[in-house]
Order: structure tokens, then C-alpha cells, then sequence
């Protein structure tokens, strides 16, 4: 007996191929606004080490700030540490999905 085709001979119960595209590119658009959303975050955390850099150049500036303010950089770092580590697994991740299609 012969089949139509090799999806039928396999008995396989794909998600028909437009179908299945669709939602690729679904999941690769969220996978978009999420790293988007990411940079987002990382802007706003240079911002704010920026903004404590600016405040510690004061020569006003006490010893409690600027050590306060050096943590709080510290923190902040450590912040675009783990929101770029995050990017760049999102993107590895991607990769490696598309190379197992």
C-alpha cells in the first residue's frame, strides 16, 4: 500500500505547516518585545548610575554618600549584569532552536 505522503506513512499529527510558521513567529515577536523590554530596563538602570556618578562628582559630598552611592552603583551593575545575561540566554536559546528545526 502506498501513502500520499511521508507525514501520512508515519502517522504523525502535525500542526499543519502555515499553521505551525504562525506560530514560530509568534513565540520569535515575544521573544523580540521581551529582549526590547530588557534593554528598556538596562537604560533605565544607566540612567540611574549615571545620575549617582553625576552626584558624587559634588564637592559636597559627604563620606556616608558617596559610600552609599558607591553601593548603590555597585547594585545597579549588578542589576544590567543579570538583564544582559538574560539577553544574551534568550538569544542563545534562539539559536539553538533554530538549529535543531
Amino acid at each position: 500500500m502506498e501513502y500520499a505522503n511521508a507525514l501520512e506513512k508515519l502517522g504523525l499529527d502535525l500542526v499543519e505547516p502555515p499553521r505551525l510558521g504562525r506560530i514560530m513567529s509568534e513565540g520569535a515577536e515575544a521573544r523580540r518585545e521581551t529582549i526590547r523590554r530588557l534593554f528598556y530596563l538596562i537604560t533605565i538602570a544607566a540612567e540611574d548610575a549615571g545620575a549617582l556618578a553625576v552626584e558624587g562628582q559634588s564637592g559636597n559630598l559627604s563620606s556616608y554618600h558617596a559610600r552609599t552611592s558607591a553601593a548603590s552603583i555597585l547594585e545597579i551593575g549588578m542589576r544590567i549584569e543579570i538583564l544582559s545575561s538574560a539577553i544574551t540566554e534568550l538569544l542563545e536559546g534562539a539559536e539553538k532552536g533554530a538549529e535543531a528545526v
